[in-house]
């Protein structure tokens, strides 16, 4: 490891984050305007995300903390494809993307905060929701990436403030 490497390290955490926040408010727009979430915007920045990491690992020597956050976003996207497969009008496979773009960013600081970072999520938005099916019923529909993103931002937020990047 070089003398320079947890800073090095710090620094690629941080942009990872900073790409995963562009890809969020981008993702987020989109859903609200189109109801569409990007799959391209989701499947680059899930790959530039895991490279980032990778690299950061690598620097800190920690190369097993990469396969935590993979195994983070693996667990998170298996149980969402059998959610998909179940209840496919409830929740789209654009939202199992972006969850599992999140999940990995989560899942850095340890496996379970991939689960948290959905409950957050999902508990971010159910405002939303429950107006909507006040509003229209159950035949409302939900746009579900503002508040994935927000709170997969809050666990985010709160693991750096009290873990640190590399931590």
């Amino acid at each position: 490891m070089c003398q320079h490497g947890p800073v090095l390290a710090n620094a690629l955490i941080f942009l990872a984050v900073g790409v995963w926040a562009v890809m969020g408010i981008y993702v987020s727009v989109t859903d609200l305007r189109e109801a569409v979430i990007p799959r391209r915007a989701c499947w680059i920045t899930g790959f530039v995300t895991a490279g980032l990491l990778g690299a950061a690992a690598v620097l800190i020597d920690d190369v097993p903390r990469l396969g935590w956050a993979l195994a983070g976003a693996v667990s998170v996207g298996l149980f969402l494809e059998v959610v998909y497969r179940w209840r496919g009008g409830k929740i789209g496979f654009g939202d199992v993307r972006l969850i599992i773009v999140n999940s990995l960013l989560a899942a850095w600081w340890g496996l379970p905060w991939a689960w948290w970072a959905l409950c957050a999520g999902a508990l971010a938005e159910w405002p939303v929701a429950i107006a909507a099916v006040i509003r229209h019923g159950r035949a409302a529909t939900v746009r579900w990436a503002p508040g994935l993103v927000v709170g997969t931002a809050s666990v985010v937020a709160f693991l750096l403030w009290t873990k640190g990047p590399t931590r």
